[in-house]
Formats: C-alpha cells, sequence, structure tokens
C-alpha cells in the first residue's frame, strides 16, 4: 500500500464536501483508484469543491505544501496558480480536454515564488449520473530540462554575441538584453564604480528583454553594507534573496526597497586588484536564488568582463590609430591649404574631431565695435545660428586667459568652475544656449607671439575630456598656428595681387565702355547722316520738278506735298533730338498737375491716329469705367503715349492690330501698347530703352529712327516716379511696352480737364507790312514768296545793319528776326528796332529752340518764339492774330468767341 493510500484511508473525508467514503459514487471510488495506481503524478480535484486527491508521485511537486494539501480546496492549497488553471478547469468541467508541454506557472510552494514548468493533460471525470463531477490531471515536472536547454541556448547565442560584436556598447546592450530575456521578471545592470562619488553609474539597464531606460543613473554605493562592499572588492559573489529580512541589509534594506532592489545578485568586475563595477540581477520583491541561477550569473559576468576588456583594449589600439590617421591627415591639410576661411574650418573641424567634443568654435582675438567682445570666425558641430541670439563672448574670467595666450583651460563642468557666471547680463549660462557642461579652450598664438584667437569645445556630459585630450590638442594648435601664419602671409600676397587685378579690371572695364560708347556714337552719327539725306533725295528731285517749265498744276502740288512732308520728318527728327537732350540732362521741369489718364489716352490716340491709319492698323483701346488718377505733366505723359503707339504702327506689317490698354491696381497705374508686329530678340530686350538702342536693320533701314523714342519715354516715366517695361515673345512675334506710374496720392483732387483737340477754322488777315532778317537768303526770299501770296507787302534783308539803315522799315506792322545773324544778334536787333518801331510785333525765327532760347527772346522783346523750319499755319496764325494785321470788324457776326493764342507753343 502506499504513502498517499494510507492517509486516504485515515483521512476524515466526512469533514469534507465529498462526506464519508461510504458515501461516495463509485465514479469517483474507481477514480481515485486511478489515481493511486498510476506510477506519473497525478491528481484529482473532485466536485464544486475541488477537493484533492492525488499520489504519491504527485508528493514532491507540492513541496513545503504537502502538509494540509490531501482533501483541502485546491484554490486553498494554490491560490497563486488558481487564475492560471480556473479558466482551463471550467472547459474541462464543460467536457473539454487539454494537454500541454512546457506550461509554465509560477508557484510558491518553498516560500518564495518559483517559475516551474509541466507537461500535463486535463480531463473530465463523469459520475454515476453522467454529469462530469471533476478534473483528472496527469502530469510531469520538466522544470529542470526547460531551464538546462535554455540556458544552453543562451550560452550558446551569448558566446556568438561575445564573438560577433567588436564595439563596447553594443556589446554591452546585446549581453545585457540576452541576460534579462534569460532572467525573466529580473533587472539586470551593468555598473560601473565611481569612487570619488561613491556611486555606482549605471551603463546599461534590461528588463524581459526591453531597454529601462536606467541608463546614465547612478545608484548609491551605500545600498550595500561595508562588509558587502569588502566582499564585492575581494571578489566574492553578493546574494540577498530579501533585503527586509537579511541581517547583513538591515541598515540599508529601507534605500534599497525604495530603488525597487528587493532581492539582489552583485557580481564584482575587477580590473586586477582594482574593482571596476559589477553585474547587478535584481527583483522588486523577495525571490529565492537558486545555486544554478547564481552561478550561470557568475559565468555570464566573467565571460561578459572578460570580452568587455578585450574590446576596450581593441578600442583603445583603434582609437589611437584614428587620432593618428586624423592627426596625419589634419597636418596634410594644414600644410596644403593656403586660403584662411578654409584653413580656420578645418583647423576647427579637425580639433573637434580630436578632442571628441559635440561642437567646436575658432574666436578671432578681435574686438567688436564696442570694444569688449571676440568675434565668431568659424563653428562645428552646431549651426551659426544657435551662437548669433547670444553675442560675441565678452573677456569674461573663463575666456580672458585664452585670449591672453595662457595655458590651456580643461574643466568637468564648467558650470560649477568657480570663475564660471560672475558678469552680466546672463551670470553664466544664457537662456537657449548650447548646452556645455565639459569645457576645453587652448589659445592659438603666432610665432611672433601675437595670440590670433582662441579653440573652444564643448560638450552636454560631464568629464568628456581628460589630460590625454588637453595634450593633444595643446600639441594640435601649435601645427595650427604656424599653418595659420602661413595662410595670413599667403592671403596679403593673394590680397594685393587681386587689388591689381582689380585695378586692370577697372581699367579694361574702362576701355571697353568707352569703345562701346565710342562704337555707339559712330552708329548714331552714321544713321543720323543716314535719316538726313534720306529726306533730302526727294526734296531735290522736288525742286527739280519745280524747275521745269512743262509742270502742270497737279505735278507741282504733288512736289509742293513732298518738300512739305520731308521737311516735316526732318524737323522731328531734330525735335527729337534737342527733346531727349534735354530730357536726359534734367532741363526738363515737368508741369505737374492731377491727371485723369483717360483723357491722355484719348490725347494720345487722336495725335498718332494718322499715322496708325496710313499704316491701316486695327487700333482698340481698352480702359476701365472709373478714373484712373495720376500726378503728371499732361504733354509730356501724352508725348509718351505717341511714342509708343508710333513705334507699334512703324515696326508692325500694314494691316496690323495695336492695343492700348488702360489698367488700375493697388497703388500704381499700367498703360500697355501691344502690337503683333516685328518683335524683338532676347538679346535686345535688356538693352531696348538705352539712348539710340536699335534692332538690327537691313541695308535699306526701312523703318528709319534713331534709337532715342524708347529711352525718352524711359526718362519721362522715371521723371514721374515710374517706371517702364518691355516684352516680347521673339521676332515676328509682336511686343508689348508698359508704362507704370503712381497713382494719385489725394483720389478726391481736381482733375484736370483735357484739352480741347481737333481743327479750327482759319482766321481772316487784313494785309500787313512785314520785314524779314535772316542771313539765310534762300530762307528769307522762299518765306517772302509766300507771305505775298497772302498779301502782305515783305521787305528782305539779309544783316543787321543794313536793316537798321533801310528807310523802308518805317512802316512795318511786323519784324520776322532770325537770332544768328553774321553782324549783329537778332536779340540785340530786336532791341534796336524796338525803340524805333513801339507799336510793331517781334517774332523770333530761330533754329535754337530750348527753353533758355526762348527766355533770352522774350527778354529781347520778341512776342512769339518759332523754330526752323516752321509750319508756315502757324506763322499765319501768329499774323491773324496781330492787332495790326486785323481786318475790319463785320459787326453782322457778334458772338464769336476768339480761341486762345496757342501759336507761340512750338
Amino acid at each position: 500500500m502506499s504513502e498517499m493510500e494510507r492517509q486516504m484511508r485515515a483521512y476524515p473525508w466526512e469533514t469534507t464536501s465529498v462526506g464519508p467514503v461510504s458515501s461516495w459514487p463509485q465514479s469517483l471510488k474507481h477514480a481515485v483508484r486511478t489515481v493511486l495506481d498510476l506510477h506519473m503524478p497525478a491528481y484529482l480535484a473532485w466536485g464544486d469543491g475541488y477537493v484533492q486527491f492525488f499520489n504519491d508521485a504527485y508528493m514532491p511537486i507540492l513541496g513545503g505544501k504537502l502538509e494540509g494539501a490531501l482533501g483541502n480546496d485546491t484554490r486553498v492549497t494554490w491560490p497563486e496558480a488558481w487564475p492560471t488553471i480556473q479558466p482551463l478547469w471550467e472547459q474541462v468541467r464543460q467536457g473539454a480536454t487539454f494537454g500541454h508541454d512546457e506550461f509554465l506557472i509560477t508557484l510558491h510552494r518553498n516560500g518564495y515564488p518559483e517559475r516551474c514548468y509541466f507537461s500535463h493533460s486535463y480531463s473530465p471525470v463523469y459520475g454515476d449520473d453522467g454529469s462530469i463531477g471533476g478534473v483528472l490531471a496527469t502530469l510531469v515536472e520538466t522544470t529542470k530540462a526547460v531551464l538546462g536547454e535554455r540556458r544552453q541556448t543562451y550560452q550558446l547565442k551569448l558566446a556568438d554575441t561575445l564573438r560577433r560584436e567588436t564595439e563596447f556598447a553594443p556589446m554591452l546592450k546585446a549581453t545585457i538584453r540576452l541576460t534579462s530575456e534569460y532572467f525573466t521578471g529580473s533587472n539586470v545592470a551593468y555598473v560601473e564604480l565611481d569612487e570619488g562619488k561613491r556611486t555606482f553609474t549605471v551603463k546599461e539597464e534590461w528588463k524581459d528583454g526591453v531597454e529601462t531606460g536606467g541608463a546614465q543613473g547612478t545608484l548609491p554605493i551605500d545600498m550595500l553594507s561595508p562588509n558587502q562592499i569588502d566582499a564585492l572588492r575581494g571578489g566574492a559573489t553578493i546574494c540577498i534573496n530579501d533585503v527586509s529580512t537579511d541581517p547583513e541589509c538591515a541598515a540599508v534594506a529601507k534605500p534599497c526597497l525604495m530603488l525597487g532592489i528587493h532581492s539582489v545578485v552583485v557580481i564584482p568586475l575587477k580590473d586586477g586588484d582594482r574593482l571596476h563595477g559589477a553585474g547587478f540581477l535584481y527583483k522588486d520583491h523577495a525571490y529565492r536564488w537558486t545555486i544554478d541561477e547564481r552561478s550561470l550569473a557568475e559565468d555570464l559576468a566573467r565571460r561578459t568582463w572578460e570580452a568587455l576588456r578585450r574590446i576596450r583594449a581593441e578600442e583603445a589600439l583603434r582609437e589611437e590609430t584614428r587620432m593618428l590617421e586624423l592627426l596625419n591627415r589634419a597636418g596634410k591639410v594644414l600644410a596644403s591649404t593656403l586660403d584662411i576661411d578654409t584653413l580656420l574650418q578645418s583647423v576647427t573641424d579637425a580639433a573637434t574631431e580630436l578632442t571628441g567634443a559635440e561642437f567646436g568654435a575658432f574666436f578671432y582675438n578681435g574686438k567688436d565695435a564696442n570694444g569688449d567682445a571676440y568675434l565668431l570666425y568659424t563653428l562645428c558641430g552646431a549651426p551659426r545660428e544657435a551662437f548669433e541670439g547670444f553675442g560675441h563672448p565678452r573677456p569674461t574670467a573663463v575666456f580672458a586667459p585664452t585670449f591672453n595666450g595662457g595655458p590651456p583651460v580643461r574643466s568637468d563642468d564648467i558650470t560649477k568652475d568657480p570663475r564660471y557666471g560672475r558678469m552680466g547680463p546672463h551670470h553664466g549660462m544664457p537662456k537657449g544656449h548650447l548646452p556645455v557642461r565639459s569645457y576645453l579652450a587652448a589659445s592659438v598664438s603666432s610665432r611672433s607671439g601675437e595670440v590670433l584667437g582662441g579653440l573652444f569645445f564643448g560638450h552636454s556630459q560631464p568629464k568628456m575630456f581628460d589630460e590625454r585630450t588637453e595634450q593633444l590638442i595643446s600639441g594640435f594648435v601649435g601645427q595650427a598656428a604656424v599653418a595659420i601664419d602661413n595662410a595670413r602671409l599667403y592671403d596679403l600676397a593673394q590680397r594685393a595681387a587681386r587689388e591689381r587685378e582689380g585695378i586692370l579690371a577697372s581699367e579694361r572695364a574702362a576701355r571697353a565702355e568707352a569703345e562701346r560708347h565710342s562704337k555707339m556714337k559712330d552708329e548714331f552719327l552714321a544713321m543720323l547722316a543716314h535719316e538726313l539725306r534720306n529726306p533730302l533725295a526727294p526734296i531735290t528731285n522736288a525742286a527739280q520738278l519745280l524747275r521745269m517749265p512743262s509742270v502742270d498744276e497737279n505735278l507741282r502740288l504733288k512736289a509742293s506735298s513732298i518738300i512739305s512732308r520731308q521737311v516735316r520728318h526732318m524737323t522731328e527728327l531734330v525735335d527729337d533730338l534737342l527733346d531727349v537732350s534735354r530730357v536726359t540732362r534734367g532741363l526738363v521741369k515737368l508741369e505737374t498737375e492731377t491727371l485723369e489718364l483717360s483723357g491722355v489716352l484719348r490725347a494720345a490716340v487722336e495725335q498718332a491716329r494718322p499715322h496708325i491709319e496710313e499704316r491701316k492698323h486695327a487700333l482698340t483701346v481698352e480702359a476701365p469705367m472709373r478714373q484712373v488718377v495720376v500726378a503728371g505733366d499732361r504733354t509730356r505723359l501724352v508725348q509718351v503715349l505717341v511714342n509708343l503707339l508710333n513705334n507699334a504702327a512703324k515696326y508692325t506689317p500694314q494691316g496690323g492690330k495695336i492695343i492700348l490698354r488702360l489698367e488700375a491696381g493697388p497703388e500704381q497705374a499700367r498703360m500697355t501698347v501691344i502690337d503683333n508686329g516685328a518683335g524683338m530678340d532676347a538679346k535686345l530686350l535688356p538693352h531696348v530703352f538705352d539712348l539710340f538702342t536699335q534692332a538690327e536693320r537691313t541695308p535699306d533701314r526701312s523703318q528709319g529712327g534713331l534709337g532715342i523714342g524708347l529711352a525718352l519715354v524711359k526718362t519721362i516715366v522715371q521723371m514721374h516716379g515710374g517706371q517702364v517695361e518691355a516684352h516680347s515673345d521673339g521676332p515676328n512675334l509682336g511686343s508689348s511696352v508698359s508704362v507704370l506710374l503712381p497713382l494719385a496720392q489725394e483720389t478726391d483732387a481736381c482733375v484736370a480737364p483735357a484739352p480741347l483737340h481737333g481743327a479750327t477754322a482759319a482766321r481772316p488777315v487784313a494785309p500787313c507790312t512785314l520785314t524779314i532778317v535772316d542771313d539765310n537768303v534762300d530762307a528769307a526770299h522762299s518765306l517772302a514768296v509766300l507771305l505775298r501770296e497772302q498779301g502782305h507787302t515783305v521787305h528782305v534783308f539779309e544783316g543787321a545793319l543794313r536793316t537798321l539803315a533801310s528807310a523802308d522799315i518805317a512802316d512795318t506792322h511786323a519784324f520776322i528776326l532770325d537770332i544768328g545773324l553774321p553782324d549783329m544778334t537778332g536779340y540785340e536787333l530786336a532791341r534796336r528796332l524796338r525803340r524805333e518801331h513801339p507799336t510793331a510785333s517781334f517774332i523770333a525765327l530761330t533754329g535754337y529752340g530750348q527753353a533758355r532760347d526762348r527766355d533770352l527772346s522774350k527778354q529781347a522783346g520778341f512776342e512769339h518764339h518759332l523754330v526752323k523750319p516752321v509750319e508756315f499755319r502757324a506763322l499765319a496764325d501768329i499774323l491773324a492774330r496781330l492787332p495790326q494785321c486785323q481786318p475790319p470788324v463785320d459787326t453782322a457776326q457778334t458772338g464769336v468767341a476768339q480761341e486762345p493764342d496757342i501759336a507761340g507753343v512750338s
């Protein structure tokens, strides 16, 4: 009979929910018999009270729970397991069966939680009435086998990691991660001892394969008792199952529990005789560490520490090699670079890399405008904007030694340096400044002892620069200073060369500009000669025709029309030249008034219409309904638009289309002339408004012109505070020219009305006695012939003295005088004649038409000033207005208003 069978026979079942054995159903008896007869661990839970039955093989599984387990409620014996098995058993009691291998469950069978593994099956046990009366479990504990297999797998992975990783940080991270995956529910940490601060610095910490974020945190060394610390220094492992009950931890239990350390294994990591750090394996609850777990942790620590030491040695060797290569590379750069800006940036970059700083800078030893701050020259590791908001460094106790040529300044934490933060306005690190804790600065001095500046390095973490770093940078700045000296000398030489080259380039540019102007002058003179010769040919031919005795009236009229048209063309040509000369020299004063631009458009169209109609173009005018008001000179703005319209008419083949468009923006008015004519080459567009600029033309020069129209337009528009724009998609694709003018500031200002245009009826004139004085005989006598044809008596003189001596001028009503006479100026002659003929009128007829010329003629006593060649109608109109030449008044005609005298305007 087995042990459990004896206990069952002696057990008082009447005290349980199943009652005495005599009342048991046959199904229960058979099930208990089956459990007792099985050689493998078997367990039966019967009824709603889950009364427990089990065999001898199951007894070891109970551990410390064996006593009191028989006949008890499963939920009482295994409260820690019930949340896991309850849902499974409920399904079994519905008829389901389950089987699991390596089923994990945590049991508190020996006074502490254990992660146990089982292979088991759950089956329903049916009662006599066919209902399910209980749950039968057959199981085998596989904890040792599973943990052995996991340990072997872990050790293989660890060996592979230690072999594969060649860098300290990745290897440490991978090792701690693997260990945390193996010791499920435990925190695994690698710490390094800081003897000075008496702390463990956490370098890596994981739990269940997940990084906890505890890296770079600290643990106080006092979390261990002095005896435990001594044990670690001696190389012994410390194992504590419960710090709250361990006698050795009585003094440190509270801080440990506050840190979440309830049970812990601490494995020392020694470098020779010195305790370098430790491996921590801890839980936030009491836990009984097994011998296997402790030995595995020690093996892990030993193997990992050996690998870490090897990798650190390899890293140190690689770092030394890297430093040598960097110094070699930097040396080559220093030796080969002569550009000072490139050199200083290379120095800053190389030095920042040498020191391992997060950011580095070179500050030039030159003061700012106030003389109290140093100037940032180059920067590495941070954008220049990171410094611009804080101004330049001032000669504080921290910076001054460097700029005074002192030895390097190194601080593990500059914010704790007694020299730091003494000066305003910030008294320390400004808000938003780059986070600087570790600080290193070295002076850069030339061979002559001049302090050129300083190299400054910073890091957001403390203790990043050591004595070796300081020595490296001290040696490097010596090389850098020599290179900077050489680069400065080279820069001075280059600057002198550039200055010489600049002077030569300026001379070449000036020479080229002079040659360009000379070429433009030659081209202009050639164009001018051509334009002046062109009208002379038809004039000469017409004159020859008039000499022929057989010329009939029609031919005579045609010849006269040719001469008049060509003379008008020459007059316009000369007027344009004089006008552009006056405007470009600033001799024209604008008569500014508030204008409504639609009136300016109408006036311009009226003047340009004959030319447009002659070319058979279709003209479209587009203007908004509302008024568009600017401040400007009406005459000059009309001139601008007439020039643009005439240009469009001239360079558009017959039958073309021209658009004159007026638009009003928020601040500017835009007048645009668009045509579908010859267009412009892209090369011409930038220069189209330059004086004497024209597109390339064929030798026949069929369009004519001197290239001054658009230059005049640009100058007049700029005098109005506006601007001009030209656009063309290319030759034969038309073009557009826009005039932009600022809108008038006061939109309600009085707008000047547009002057009336149109033909006026010819005035009747009575015969007068006229005296012409002009040394140009042909001009004087041809004018006399025309005047005599009008019924006037005309005396002609070629000089001033003969005029004054003649008695024929006694009854002269009006004197028509040339200004440029050979023996006396017309001004002086007019003054003398005025004294003898106070009632006579004086008309200046001259080739001088500028404002100063008109002022001089007015001062000399001339009432009118006409510019050669004069339109005969203008002269006739002046004569018709003279009081001396008025016909007798017809009393039958009354109420006829006289048109204002405007003939004096040329």
